[in-house]
């Protein structure tokens, strides 16, 4: 166990990752940047804190300050990179600032170097695994939707072609290897075609009918 938790620490470090401090030009503010660039991170700090991040950034330490009560962030927001804030004590105030932000994590001044190392690693691996895990909702979402427009094709060529459910899958997959696309990609067009005809699943056009 111990292995596997190394390797998570090695493999988040290795890739040097880019810190943004956004902290003032004060002792508390060049104690975290030296710590930061001795643990072998890229880091850029300013103050105030920009409207749009530099690119690639991988973290960012946020300082929160008594006379700022509200801080908005244009760059703050599900995508955004894992934000660490620097508070200078903890109050429900703070804490509820970095709440509201979407913390990964807090830290409190005076700047120590001990536990700051794994409160960066913790930050950056959840921020990995929350990005995983919504990459694997979208992949299915997307397999859900394809499914969806599979019934909805087969439907059109059923009622199109009077075939059986399992006819109308097969003339979908032979098309799909004639033109070497997928077969989502052959629904979307059999499901345009049918929005064209006025063709529904079950239901065939009315054109013509009711005219004497």
């Amino acid at each position: 166990m111990g292995r596997d938790q190394r390797s998570l620490t090695s493999s988040i470090l290795e890739r040097h990752p880019r810190v943004v401090v956004f902290h003032p030009d004060d002792d508390d503010g060049q104690t975290l940047t030296n710590h930061l660039r001795r643990m072998g991170f890229q880091v850029e700090r300013c103050w105030p804190p920009l409207e749009t991040l530099p690119d690639r950034t991988d973290l960012v330490f946020r300082a929160l300050l008594p006379e700022e009560r509200a801080p908005k962030d244009e760059w703050s927001g599900p995508d955004a990179p894992p934000v660490i804030c620097v508070v200078a004590y903890e109050n429900p105030t703070f804490i509820d600032q970095a709440i509201k932000m979407g913390s990964d994590g807090i830290v409190t001044t005076p700047i120590r170097a001990s536990g700051l190392l794994s409160t960066v690693v913790m930050a950056l691996y959840h921020a990995r695994r929350s990005r995983q895990h919504l990459q694997r909702i979208a992949r299915l979402e997307q397999k859900l939707l394809d499914s969806r427009h599979l019934q909805e094709a087969k439907g059109i060529l059923m009622t199109m072609h009077s075939v059986s459910e399992s006819e109308a899958y097969d003339m979908l997959r032979a098309q799909a290897m004639e033109k070497r696309v997928s077969i989502d990609d052959i629904c979307h067009s059999v499901i345009q075609a049918g929005e064209v005809l006025q063709i529904k699943r079950g239901m065939m056009p009315e054109d013509g009918r009711g005219d004497d």
